[in-house]
């Protein structure tokens, strides 16, 4: 296997277990506030209950997507991304590189 599809696979491989990662964690903190919920909530409580619900699903989304991030900050920090992954985005055809947007065009008055 040559290294362009060496690195290709282990893009692959790398985002499919990160996103896999990532949605497991948001479930299990998800249910954890749901068992805390269950354990020290208030039953008749109704509408309180729909704002903890809310809050539960927002939190575990943002407490999954920080330990995420740290997650792959250390692994790109251990591991050397230029050698082992191959770039998501590639410069198009033509492209000087001069901006992200693309080559600067020269506009007359």
């Amino acid at each position: 296997m040559n290294n362009d599809a060496r690195k290709k696979r282990n893009t692959a491989v790398f985002i499919t277990l990160a996103t896999i990662g990532n949605v497991v964690l948001m479930i299990i903190f998800f249910i954890l506030g749901f068992t805390l919920l269950g354990m020290f909530g208030n039953p008749d409580d109704e509408s309180g209950n729909m704002v903890w619900i809310m809050l539960i699903f927002f939190a575990s989304i943002g407490l999954s997507w920080l330990i995420y991030s740290r997650f792959v900050k250390w692994y790109t920090k251990k591991v050397d991304a230029d050698e082992t992954f191959a770039p998501l985005f590639s410069k198009r055809k033509g492209s000087s590189g001069d901006s992200p947007s693309g080559p600067k065009m020269n506009m007359k008055e």
